[in-house]
């Protein structure tokens, strides 16, 4: 029974080793930032300290964005571009590592023009180019330009592009667990449920006083007769979008401010 044990507990940790050996991955270059992977905003198998993410092997779809500090200590200024890039890998192989090369700014001035023109090369770790047939690349832009709002997620979605094999429509979402064992049930964004064949009856008004079309239909009345002044209606739409932010975006949006 022992040795039978032994010999099951030598085979399990073979296994292991040869799954973590047969990992591929996508190494994200530096003064870009990881977006959604496979449709994922976050909870990504994602190494900081060395920039690595895991992947299983097969279809992939990443997308990055360029952002990061530039110029001098005295002048330095935070750069994004206003599209991110999009890497779509048809069929990775096991143990394989990919990543792009670009021309990396090194001055405030070379960082704004990249950022404008995002000329990268995807490459195999050793610095091969690889194929189009096994990854390509794009920059994905969008009509309203940019956004720091903007979901990726969506607009790729928009575009009938988005690879989410993990996806559930959100009338077929159930309810699940949090690592401290609460109850948690995802909801799906305004964006796609408008966009959806869903019901009129799933959508519903906004609250009060949240747009600036229900603006001049909520007006308060002063005593003499005249409306009451309040903040604008674009200030309180940029008010309410800032509190829904995550602690990371607003950071990024303080930077952002701080440096025009």
């Amino acid at each position: 029974m022992k040795l039978k044990a032994l010999m099951a507990g030598a085979a399990a940790g073979a296994a292991m080793l040869c799954s973590s050996a047969f990992a591929a991955e996508f190494i994200v270059p530096p003064f870009y930032s990881l977006e959604v992977v496979d449709g994922e905003t976050s909870d990504f198998n994602y190494d900081k300290d060395t920039r690595t993410l895991n992947l299983e092997p097969g279809r992939h779809q990443i997308v990055v964005l360029f952002e990061g500090t530039f110029g001098t200590s005295k002048e330095a200024k935070l750069v994004q571009a206003a599209n991110p890039i999009v890497v779509e890998i048809m069929n990775m192989p096991a143990d394989a590592s990919y990543t792009f090369d670009y021309a990396e700014p090194r001055s405030l001035n070379g960082a704004e023009q990249y950022a404008r023109t995002q000329k990268v090369t995807l490459t195999n770790k050793d610095g091969a180019p690889l194929q189009q047939a096994q990854a390509y690349y794009y920059i994905l832009a969008a009509e309203s330009g940019f956004s720091i709002l903007r979901g990726y997620r969506q607009d790729l979605m928009s575009l009938n592009r988005l690879y989410s094999p993990n996806y559930v429509e959100g009338r077929n979402r159930t309810m699940g667990m949090t690592s401290y064992g609460a109850p948690i049930i995802t909801s799906d964004s305004a964006a796609n449920v408008l966009n959806s064949n869903a019901q009129a009856s799933n959508i519903t008004m906004a609250a009060p006083l949240t747009s600036s079309a229900q603006e001049s239909n909520l007006a308060t009345s002063s005593t003499s007769g005249g409306a009451v002044q309040g903040p604008s209606p674009e200030l309180r739409n940029l008010i309410i979008m800032y509190e829904n932010l995550d602690s990371e975006t607003k950071l990024q949006f303080v930077k952002y401010v701080m440096s025009h």
